[in-house]
């Protein structure tokens, strides 16, 4: 993440990773003692041998007390369980309530309403199948950057993107127990939206926290004109409007794959040298031991360090199944959407941007009628689509193309996702891409909001869910979403 400018740490309290450098240690002094132990063979004087065998000793003794100490260690370390802590912030109030959402079902408190509505349909799609989902995610053990974050400032928003490497555990079952678990490091994303200027909070519309009616955050300020409910600024933000993984490890992890090469590199060097010696014979035991150890030193280690190198080269490459993303392409992809919406909309943001889209296509998905949401308008949805179980976004999104018929601008794009599906009573993992067609009436300014379902009934002002009913409740008129927001008119999966 080094290529961002502007990041800020916030440093996690982690136990460490046990000293590498130990285990070398003791496995030094090891194979020092049994050297000299080895001389008990050699036909010199025995209190030459008697004074070696007991040098032998106590390096073999200080070698076994490295190695102790360092499996104590390590075994202290499997052990932590490292859990979130609120009082860090945002990030880590979040997470929790991420966890106790797939544990006990609490409604997340700290995230737009677009995303606590995604993971509602999940749980009808989950239950409709007969299955239960588990989810947790803890911080990575050892040692790391703790939680980063790189600021962003619109005319209206101000958004932070967070992020640390986090455990991330999956795991399905239905009425006979687990079909499918997984176990998988990962950077966890938040993208938060933070307090708005003051000035601006007549026009911001938000979500009510208690009865869920839309209003602006001056009135909610003032008493909820549904609910009556009081909130201050403090109440309403700031809110996770989007979230997203991406594969990597941690530097625990890494430093595990070292040293597991290195160990079996030059063990493995180690033993073929002296079983080799030891069959051609010929040679004193102290000398077979030294040119062993030699071996096991120069080639192993050499050996080792390229094996450890492969494989953390190949971690790289390792996106849990993600399809290929055109880096080039996604690059300038940011940068043409958001010049191109800027000419219509100076107080745009593409922070907000993809947090709308990423919601519109998780409902789209997973919504048991699509065509009964407002924000959709394709044709029927594709038949795998209804066998989506989990959607992992992986912040991969590329523009495929923009065209304007009148004021209706539609926009093409390629989102990435690593998705869980159910095929034959089996759960199965894929890297799929779904491009996904959008369009609105650029005329209109959007309103600014943290939720796509911020809206007012045109006909007669009432407060209500557009995004799953296109009908007012109130009046019954037709709400026509593209008029004031992004709708669905095409989408296909790619797996």
């Amino acid at each position: 993440m080094a290529f961002f400018s502007g990041i800020s740490i916030q440093k996690r309290d982690s136990a460490s990773e046990a000293d590498g450098g130990e285990l070398f240690k003791g496995a030094a002094f090891i194979a020092a003692g049994v050297l000299a132990a080895s001389f008990m063979t050699m036909e010199i004087s025995s209190v030459l041998k008697l004074g070696l065998l007991a040098v032998g000793v106590v390096l073999c003794a200080v070698g076994v007390k490295w190695i102790v100490k360092y499996w104590k260690d390590n075994k202290a370390f499997e052990e932590f369980v490292p859990e979130w802590d609120k009082g860090r912030g945002m990030y880590d109030r979040f997470a929790k309530e991420l966890n106790l959402w797939y544990e006990k079902g609490i409604t997340p408190q700290d995230c737009d309403g677009d995303t606590a509505y995604f993971l509602k349909l999940q749980k009808e799609r989950l239950d409709k199948k007969g299955l239960k989902l588990h989810e947790s995610v803890v911080p990575s053990k050892g040692t790391s950057y703790g939680t980063g974050k790189v600021s962003r400032k619109s005319l209206w928003y101000t958004t932070d993107m967070m992020y640390e490497n986090v455990s991330r555990k999956l795991s399905f079952e239905n009425e006979n127990g687990p079909v499918y678990e997984r176990d998988t490091e990962m950077a966890m994303y938040e993208i938060v939206a933070h307090s708005p200027n003051e000035a601006q909070t007549q026009f911001i519309r938000v979500t009510c926290p208690n009865c869920g009616a839309v209003n602006s955050v001056s009135k909610l300020g003032e008493g909820c004109p549904y609910c009556g409910t009081v909130f201050q600024i403090k109440d309403l933000f700031p809110r996770v409007i989007n979230l997203f993984f991406i594969r990597s490890n941690s530097s625990a992890k890494n430093g595990q794959i070292f040293r597991q090469s290195m160990t079996f590199s030059m063990s493995g060097v180690f033993l073929v040298m002296l079983i080799a010696n030891i069959v051609r014979g010929g040679q004193p035991l102290p000398l077979i031991l030294l040119a062993s150890y030699f071996a096991a030193v120069l080639v192993g280690g050499f050996l080792g360090f390229i094996v450890a190198d492969i494989r953390l080269v190949a971690t790289l490459f390792d996106h849990d199944g993600m399809k290929h993303l055109p880096i080039l392409k996604w690059g300038s992809s940011k940068r043409k959407i958001k010049n191109t919406m800027l000419r219509y909309d100076k107080n745009f943001s593409f922070d907000k941007f993809e947090g709308q889209l990423v919601s519109l296509v998780r409902m789209a998905v997973l919504a048991e009628k699509p065509e009964e949401l407002a924000c959709y308008r394709a044709d029927a949805r594709e038949p795998l689509f209804s066998d989506i179980l989990e959607m992992t976004y992986t912040n991969g999104i590329c523009l495929n193309g923009i065209r304007m018929e009148g004021n209706i601008m539609h926009m093409s794009v390629r989102t990435w996702w690593v998705n869980h599906y159910e095929e034959h009573g089996k759960v199965k993992k894929s890297g799929d891409c779904i491009d996904v067609t959008f369009r609105r009436n650029v005329e209109k300014q959007e309103a600014p909001g943290f939720s796509i379902t911020s809206v007012s009934c045109p006909g007669c002002g009432g407060s209500f869910d557009a995004v799953r009913q296109k009908k007012c409740p109130y009046c019954g008129s037709e709400y026509h979403m593209e008029e004031e927001s992004w709708v669905i008119e095409q989408m296909h999966l790619i797996r």
